[in-house]
């Protein structure tokens, strides 16, 4: 699972499955058959390199784990956003 926020920022979302058609980016979620579309794009071409972005992100981990200097833990998730263009 990781969160997105849209290409017209007015959404923030957890999103189980992403999905290229054509040109969009579609966002699906998890236990229904509901979706939105999070980003469209001049080809088919960039939204595939949008997916490759989304899929170099979650690699490098979805979550931050960090100890701060008064010895407090935090696991803060990171939020991918839609690039514009």
């Amino acid at each position: 699972m990781i969160i997105i926020r849209s290409q017209d920022r007015l959404d923030l979302m957890k999103v189980n499955r992403i999905e290229v058609d054509i040109n969009e980016v579609i966002a699906i979620f998890k236990g229904s058959s509901d979706f939105r579309k999070i980003g469209e794009y001049e080809n088919e071409e960039r939204a595939i390199q949008v997916l490759n972005d989304i899929q170099k992100f979650i690699e490098s981990g979805v979550k931050m784990d960090y100890i701060d200097s008064c010895r407090v833990r935090h696991n803060q998730e990171k939020v991918f956003e839609m690039p514009v263009e």
